[in-house]
C-alpha cells in the first residue's frame, strides 16, 4: 500500500456520515448515479457516445466517464488510460469549478484545466457539453462535499 493509497483509506474511513468527498470514486458514482436517474439526460447527451478522462495533480488514479446511448458510467483508472477526450487539473482548480466560483469553459480557454483531444469533435458537443455542464452542476449542489483532498 502506498502513502497515497494509505492517506486515501484513513481520509475515507474518517468522513462523516453524510459527507462524501469531492474528486473521490464515490464522489463521482455519486454524481453519475445522480444524472442517470435524470430523464432528460438522454435527451441532453443524444448523439454523444465518447470518454473523458478527469484528472488532477495530486492523485495518482483518474475518472473515465464513458457517455454511451444517453447512459453515463464511471470508473477508476489510471492518468494513462485512454479516452476520447483528457481533462486535467490541480484540485484547487476542480473544486473552484465544484463550487460554482469559475466555469468550465472558461478554465479551458484559460489554460487552468488542460484539455487534450479533438477540439473540432468537441465543438460539435459544445451544446450538449454545456447542457451536461448545467446538469452536473446542479447534481453537485444536491450533494454534501468535504473539500479537503486526501493528501493535504
Amino acid at each position: 500500500m502506498t502513502p497515497f493509497d494509505l492517506k486515501k483509506l484513513m481520509t475515507t474511513i474518517l468522513t462523516p456520515p453524510g459527507r462524501v468527498f469531492f474528486f473521490s470514486l464515490e464522489f463521482f458514482q455519486k454524481l453519475i448515479e445522480s444524472l442517470n436517474m435524470d430523464e432528460s439526460l438522454a435527451k441532453v447527451t443524444k448523439g454523444m457516445n465518447t470518454t473523458l478522462l478527469i484528472s488532477c495533480d495530486e492523485a495518482n488514479n483518474a475518472y473515465l466517464i464513458s457517455t454511451r446511448e444517453g447512459r453515463l458510467s464511471v470508473e477508476e483508472t489510471s492518468k494513462n488510460s485512454v479516452a476520447e477526450f483528457v481533462f486535467h487539473a490541480p484540485y484547487r482548480e476542480w473544486e473552484k469549478i465544484a463550487k460554482g466560483e469559475m466555469k468550465m469553459p472558461s478554465e479551458v480557454v484559460s489554460g487552468k484545466v488542460k484539455f487534450k483531444g479533438s477540439m473540432p469533435k468537441m465543438l460539435l458537443y459544445l451544446n450538449k457539453v454545456l447542457g451536461l455542464e448545467k446538469k452536473i452542476m446542479k447534481s453537485i449542489n444536491s450533494m454534501t462535499l468535504t473539500f479537503k483532498f486526501p493528501n493535504q
